[in-house]
């Protein structure tokens, strides 16, 4: 028992060094306001780590943890039970990895989780919101009341020093189910990307790291991008902490792209993960009206060689 203990505690010692090392032993950027002042269209659906340890008792709050299972037996937020994001979320369909999965396939997993469908859904990640918010674009498109985000993710709350827990809570299982029919409004397939191009009054945002976007980086059979889609990377709308920067500094950057309101947006990457992020950025966020993910994203466009592409750029 005590060599097995030593054991797990070094074990958490090294992990939680080399989470000090990603993020250079500095905890918050101090010259970041509180979020509700950041000046958001909508900030309900992000939340502090503050807010987070105030709450952490609220027995309608089911948090989830979607990093990677090792990652979190070795340390994660006290109550969070944990999910893998590419098994819940995604799916093979008709040949095509990672899109979205029925609503019975996600509501299996949120009822052996035993949440409701009146709880709160907090999903966390350890990358920026990556992860967490696919499972929050998901669960829009199937009608989930309340999810919300944590800003700075695992990352910031183990840097304040917050409670940890390397212990999986016991839940009672339930039996979740959405109602309505899926928000179509915020969804896309490949003959509506495809209809958009030439159409000024739409626009594909690409995602990708750059090399993915010129084709130097194919990963699909054909590597490019949409004709007249626009880049911006993902990783501009946070910063170093993991936290979502400023409304100002969003607009201008997607301003910049020519990504403004009043133009139906659709996201994209690799498997639309990385376009979940923008879309939470650009709907809630910025406000925007008008965006869509495309759920199929390069995996699919980049592997059908009857759709148009570019490379360069």
């Amino acid at each position: 028992m005590l060599f097995k203990y030593i054991k797990n505690s070094l074990k958490l010692l090294i992990t939680f060094s080399f989470i000090f090392s990603i993020i250079g032993c500095s905890s918050v950027d101090e010259t970041l306001s509180d979020i509700e002042n950041r000046g958001y269209k909508d900030s309900s659906r992000l939340v502090s780590t503050e807010w987070l340890a105030d709450n952490i008792n609220d027995e309608n709050l089911v948090i989830i943890d979607v990093r990677k299972k090792e990652q979190y037996d070795e340390g994660h937020i006290p109550g969070a039970v944990h999910l893998t994001p590419g098994e819940v979320f995604q799916q093979e369909i008709d040949g095509v990895k990672g899109m979205l999965p029925s609503a019975d396939h996600i509501a299996k997993h949120l009822s052996a989780i035993g949440a409701k469908p009146d709880s709160t859904i907090l999903i966390y990640d350890g990358i920026k919101n990556l992860w967490a918010t696919r499972g929050l674009w998901a669960l829009d498109v199937y009608g989930h009341e309340k999810t919300i985000l944590l800003d700075g993710v695992w990352t910031k709350w183990f840097a304040e020093g917050r409670e940890i827990s390397t212990t999986a809570p016991t839940v009672k299982a339930s039996l979740y189910k959405f109602n309505g029919s899926p928000n179509t409004s915020i969804i896309a397939g490949w003959e509506e990307v495809l209809a958009s191009v030439g159409d000024p009054s739409k626009l594909v945002c690409d995602t990708r790291t750059a090399e993915e976007y010129s084709g130097k980086d194919a990963r699909a059979d054909r590597g490019g991008h949409i004709p007249e889609s626009v880049h911006l990377e993902w990783v501009k709308s946070n910063n170093d902490n993991h936290e979502f920067i400023e409304a100002s500094q969003l607009q201008s950057i997607y301003d910049e792209a020519g990504l403004t309101e009043g133009k139906t947006i659709y996201t994209l990457c690799q498997t639309a993960v990385r376009a979940a992020h923008t879309y939470f950025v650009l709907h809630d966020l910025l406000g925007y009206d008008n965006v869509k993910v495309y759920d199929g994203s390069w995996i699919e466009w980049g592997n059908n060689q009857e759709l148009p592409l570019e490379t360069g750029g």
